[in-house]
């Protein structure tokens, strides 16, 4: 099963990054030299995806004139970028949702910006392979320490079942976790499984997406989707290869930033 659309939410309100970012869209806060959305996008296309939606709202123009002044034409190679406008900040799953039409009941894939991967593959041409062969829906997940993970939100811890493949990174996720406000504490020398704000979805995301729009108050989360998928033995995670970081707050942009020029490359989103 192949698939050529990809969506890139970037119309978030980024309270968490403001005293960093300041009036700037912190998709466009730079790591190794590079906006974070420029590093998704760029991502995508070398993951094979031949358009790319990429979200905006009317507070962030200033990212559409980013990407097409880095990439003239609206385009990267073969990969074509298309914006679509998300007018309320109304959480991740809304902004998904305006792009039903753009995926064509086609599968799709997800990224996030502001979670950066280092030293590693693409994170969608890494699931790819796995999407193709099992027809399920699949994330990326980290597997992080307590220190690490100190530098993540705290959402989407995952309870799984190792699945047999040649890999070994392949597992069955049976619980998806809320977002809570305490920090999660771990004992020195254990780590977690934690999804890492990518996958590769079904055209059934969408339909997941109305059903629980009527029954939540505020945002319209992706993590109610998640966790559907997960109870009914529908979601599939791939432990990614790479370092991980949620550039989405502050410690973690600032540990990416410092990881990035110590290693000298850019991301591989």
């Amino acid at each position: 099963m192949t698939v050529a659309k990809a969506i890139i939410p970037a119309a978030g309100l980024g309270t968490r990054m403001r005293l960093i970012a300041g009036d700037l869209p912190k998709e466009l806060l730079e790591i190794g030299g590079k906006p974070l959305i420029a590093h998704a996008v760029e991502g995508m296309a070398r993951s094979g995806i031949a358009q790319v939606a990429v979200v905006v709202s009317p507070a962030k123009e200033g990212i559409r004139q980013v990407l097409r002044e880095m990439y003239p034409g609206g385009r990267l190679g073969p990969c074509e970028l298309v914006f679509i406008m998300q007018h309320q900040a109304l959480g991740v799953a809304d902004a998904v949702s305006h792009c039903r039409d753009f995926t064509e009941r086609e599968p799709f894939a997800l990224v996030m910006p502001d979670n950066v991967l280092i030293e590693g593959p693409p994170v969608i041409g890494q699931l790819l392979p796995y999407f193709a062969r099992h027809e399920l829906d699949t994330i990326g997940a980290m597997r992080l320490t307590g220190e690490a993970l100190q530098c993540f939100g705290n959402v989407g811890l995952l309870d799984v079942e190792v699945l047999p493949d040649e890999t070994g990174h392949l597992f069955r996720v049976h619980h998806y976790s809320d977002k809570r406000r305490e920090p999660v504490e771990l004992q020195p020398g254990r780590a977690v499984l934690k999804g890492f704000g990518c996958g590769v979805f079904l055209p059934h995301f969408f339909d997941l997406i109305e059903e629980w729009r009527p029954r939540l108050t505020g945002e319209v989360d992706e993590v109610p989707v998640l966790q559907t998928l997960a109870r009914e033995g529908r979601l599939l995670g791939v432990e990614l290869i790479g370092r991980g970081f949620d550039a989405g707050n502050p410690e973690g942009f600032r540990a990416a930033t410092a990881f990035a020029a110590g290693c000298g490359e850019g991301s591989r989103m």
